[in-house]
């Protein structure tokens, strides 16, 4: 139990909505949904998939990294005795984010010059999907140490009907699940005799017998629609000028759990008395939701100058407020038992949590600059390099809680870099440039404190009797390579 405590995490989203798609698009700050990235803009705007000249495919691969500033010891029940006191050594919680290290890939085509589909995937290299619950009462980033732990996939279509504006839509993919189990727990006890003093010695036989299990795992999606406007098609004044519009609905990871457990308890070698067997029967059903997708609209311009340089500043409002935290919820339960008269209900909601979320505005901005071309000759062809760069500022969505819970998060700035180069294809193998990409992105949690409880004995209170400290960073750094085929 105590292991589970200190290993757990949680996930609102994706790595997508994290840190954003592709090398090119992480650099600038992970934003731009008016501008045109060819494949690799199924998450931020399928409508501009219709631009792309040529089928194109990137594979990329990335590390991702997280530091949070280390919180104090706490009080638990680290001794297992089912009090919390001197005896119990302090509990100290690891906060860190677990390395989220991925690859991704994308694939596009083109279809009749009006048309265009993709389809972009990121996966994390260590696991595809992590679902799990946190303990309120202890410490936790919980929009950010599980976030990127898990598959991130889109399929998407760009369809140009007017010039210059162009419509799209697509899905997101994530998964649900259902977990049932059936399980008997059989517990033989005998009487007392002389000198016995310690009640585990009644307990002569202990068996668990698991019958069966079903994990039920189907997909989800959140759709997508979005537009594209190049203004400079209908307005020559305007060329270089565009504008995007993309809405996200919201899914997520409900997972309703079922358990059956019947406790079958014989009494037996009671001296004259005859063995007697009590048998409860205790059906539990609790449920909770992980991976929260929130519905989302990015809206943005961007302005562009063919091979000088390309700047984008969007605008984004995500929907927190209905969200249910990742927080085990009991939903219904009874003990029903031959011999026991026990009240109604028996068992109760031990996370009865008190969370206000609320809907937030963020900001991207970012661009890029070409460097002048360089023809050396021979195969390669033309070369030239390009430089990146993007900030952005995401407010957390936590706006209260209650005094024994300990939710952790603040405001994020976030920093961008990248750097490019384009080529032709050395060995004649395909007509459009071949491009490489690095990136690297920084997110800076805002520097405070959270006051709680600090009760002495309160499981989860600190040792000392201070707030718990906020603050860290999450860092992501990574590698693209793309063909234009």
């Amino acid at each position: 139990m105590l292991l589970a405590l200190l290993t757990t995490g949680f996930a609102w989203a994706g790595p997508v909505d994290l840190v954003g798609f592709g090398s090119p698009a992480i650099g600038r700050g992970g934003g731009g949904v008016a501008l045109v990235d060819g494949a690799q803009t199924v998450f931020r705007n399928p409508a501009t998939l219709q631009d792309m000249q040529s089928s194109q495919l990137a594979v990329g691969f990335h590390l991702m990294r997280g530091s949070f500033d280390p919180v104090q010891d706490l009080w638990w029940d680290t001794n297992q005795d089912g009090r919390v006191d001197d005896s119990d050594a302090p509990l100290s919680v690891p906060v860190d984010m677990e390395s989220a290290d991925a690859v991704w890939v994308s694939l596009g085509r083109p279809i009749g010059g009006r048309f265009g589909i993709g389809f972009n995937g990121v996966l994390p290299v260590r696991r595809l999907l992590r679902i799990e619950t946190f303990e309120p009462s202890l410490p936790e980033y919980f929009l950010l140490a599980n976030q990127a732990q898990r598959f991130d996939m889109a399929l998407g279509f760009g369809w140009e009907q007017l010039p210059g504006i162009s419509v799209g839509g697509g899905v997101q993919l994530i998964s649900r699940a259902r977990l049932t189990m059936n399980t008997t727990l059989d517990v033989t006890v005998r009487a007392a005799d002389d000198g016995d003093t310690d009640v585990g010695t009644l307990v002569t036989d202990l068996q668990l017998d698991p019958h069966a299990m079903t994990l039920d795992i189907v997909p989800g999606l959140a759709p997508m629609a979005s537009l594209y406007w190049d203004a400079g098609a209908l307005v020559p004044a305007l060329q270089g000028l565009t504008a995007g519009f993309c809405w996200r609905g919201s899914t997520g990871l409900p997972v309703d759990v079922a358990v059956d457990v019947q406790a079958n308890i014989l009494a037996d070698d009671l001296g004259e008395l005859d063995p007697v067997g009590i048998t409860a029967l205790v059906p539990l059903r609790f449920e909770f939701f992980d991976h929260y997708v929130p519905t989302r609209v990015d809206a943005g311009l961007a302005w562009t100058t063919p091979d000088v340089f390309r700047v984008y500043a969007d605008l984004r409002r995500t929907w927190w407020a209905p969200m249910q935290v990742s927080v085990g919820h009991v939903v219904d339960t009874e003990v029903q038992s031959q011999l026991l008269a026990l009240p109604d209900p028996v068992v109760t909601d031990g996370n009865d949590l008190d969370v206000v979320i609320g809907n937030t505005w963020s900001v991207r901005a970012g661009g890029e600059v070409r460097l002048p071309a360089w023809e050396p000759g021979g195969e390669v062809g033309r070369l030239q390099g390009i430089i990146r760069a993007g900030a952005g500022f995401e407010p957390t969505p936590l706006r209260g809680q209650r005094a024994n819970t300990a939710l952790l998060d603040s405001d994020r700035l976030i920093l961008a870099g990248g750097l490019g180069i384009e080529h032709g294809d050395p060995f004649g193998l395909i007509s459009g440039p071949v491009s490489w990409d690095v990136h690297t992105q920084v997110h800076m949690l805002g520097q405070g404190s959270l006051a709680v409880d600090t009760t002495p004995y309160r499981p989860g209170a600190p040792v000392d009797g201070r707030p718990l400290p906020i603050g860290g960073t999450v860092w992501a750094a990574g590698l693209q390579w793309a063909i234009d085929y």
